[in-house]
């Protein structure tokens, strides 16, 4: 088997060194996020097979009572911590890779299980790296600013490698960012664009609100990580009118891109279309081709595909023509643009009738008041009720009867309940298992 070698840092030019380094040795480099458990970690490496790992020395606090046993543990130096552009040394230092070797193995986040190990070879990152390449259009006048960690794919492939690939600026910052920090940065060294999660967009579109920014450089916001809600689609659009802000969508298991908004495929609140190279059906539960504007289950196929899990198991089953299951449901519209409603995990069956929880919490989400919500599926003297969970400034909202004008009687939650905020995990993503566990908290709920 191809030598794994492990990696656990922030993001920084020393790390980006380091990869280099072992992919020009032919060695594929398992990418841990350093926010991971240090026995967490530990674990996932020996899944991995590592009998090597660098570790961030600002780290090494967090290592200090584990006992890696047969794992060789080499702490790195970074010469400061301030945010830095690629260098020439990096630049020279990448080699154009196509083989179908190993290049990383990346971890999910484990939301909805334990994390999986995700094994990508040199073609299918550097595949995916053109096909960004050909949506983005970037030349040696653009500037990225990398603000996520390099230990996910959206910003390994399509920031990173994009860059030393195609030799562009790209200014990597070690930490996450207060959105302030982000926007000075972006003035202070004319970023022209920038990839970002929707947590991070709200973030920043709020602080535009409350202060004003000269962000005369930024040309392009791109958006991934998870479902763009309406409310924020809209009010992000209106904050930076003369920025464009495209949504795009992909899993690390294909890459990670699958499709993207450009400016012929952007109409509407949608991931856009499929990069070119790229097929994507939608399908039923027996693999047949829904129409547009149906439901169904997200199938790609696609050239950059993974080369399987570590622990070697596959969740979704194929329904059609043995390309990939993404486990995410979405339709096509009339302009064959895509849209993302949720995964297959957060469907809700009630009395056999579906229930899409983000198409409730995105339509409540546009009502005044609300700052955020999630739908669940929770039991009640025997019976299966939605329950909504939401976090709002005001106090008395009413929120059943303003639900009954727009949505089936069957989708309108049978209990409401106010927090103060809504349980995320480390990414933060709404979890709902810590939902769950808030609503069972709640004296007499369910009496």
């Amino acid at each position: 088997m191809q030598k794994r070698v492990g990696i656990i840092g922030l993001n920084s030019l020393e790390y980006v060194s380091i990869l280099l380094d072992l992919w020009n040795s032919g060695i594929c480099a398992v990418l841990l996020d350093w926010m991971v458990p240090a026995l967490t970690a530990y674990a996932l490496l020996k899944e991995a097979d590592v009998s090597l790992c660098y570790i961030d020395d600002e780290l090494k606090d967090n290592y200090k009572n584990v006992d890696f046993n047969d794992i060789t543990i080499i702490f790195y130096m970074k010469s400061d911590k301030k945010m830095r552009f690629l260098n020439s040394k990096l630049y020279d230092k990448y080699k154009v890779n196509y083989s179908k070797d190993e290049a990383i193995i990346l971890y999910s986040s484990g939301t909805t299980g334990h994390s999986k190990g995700i094994i990508l070879s040199h073609y299918s990152i550097t595949t995916n790296c053109d096909m960004v390449q050909e949506y983005m259009n970037l030349n040696n006048q653009d500037r990225i600013f990398i603000v996520k960690p390099f230990s996910h794919s959206s910003t390994l492939t399509g920031e990173l490698l994009i860059s030393l690939k195609y030799k562009i600026n790209c200014l990597v910052s070690s930490f996450f960012l207060p959105p302030r920090i982000i926007l000075n940065n972006i003035i202070k060294y004319s970023i022209t664009i920038i990839c970002i999660n929707p947590t991070i967009l709200s973030m920043i579109v709020h602080e535009c609100m409350n202060n004003q920014y000269n962000l005369t450089s930024l040309k392009t916001i791109y958006v991934s990580g998870d479902i763009l809600i309406d409310k924020l689609y809209d009010l992000s659009h209106k904050v930076f009118k003369k920025i464009n802000i495209y949504n795009v969508y992909g899993m690390t298991e294909t890459g990670p891109r699958i499709s993207a908004q450009q400016l012929i495929s952007s109409k509407s609140n949608s991931v856009g279309k499929p990069l070119n190279g790229v097929s994507i059906a939608i399908v039923d539960e027996n693999g047949k081709l829904v129409e547009n504007y149906s439901k169904g289950i997200i199938h790609v196929n696609t050239p950059c595909l993974f080369k399987g899990y570590v622990n070697g198991h596959t969740k979704n089953k194929s329904l059609f023509n043995n390309w990939y299951n993404t486990g995410d449901i979405g339709f096509f519209d009339n302009n064959l643009e895509l849209h993302i409603i949720g995964r297959i995990d957060d469907l809700i069956i009630i009395n056999s009738h579906k229930i899409y929880p983000f198409e409730i919490e995105n339509l409540i989400m546009r009502l005044e008041g609300i700052d955020e919500c999630v739908i669940v599926k929770c039991n009640k003297s025997e019976q299966e009720i939605l329950v909504c969970v939401y976090a709002s400034h005001l106090s008395d909202l009413n929120l059943k009867s303003k639900l009954s004008k727009y949505l089936i009687p069957y989708e309108i939650p049978k209990i409401f309940i106010k927090l103060d905020e809504i349980p995320k995990n480390k990414n933060g993503k709404i979890d709902r298992r810590k939902v769950l566990v808030k609503i069972n908290e709640q004296d007499g709920i369910f009496k």
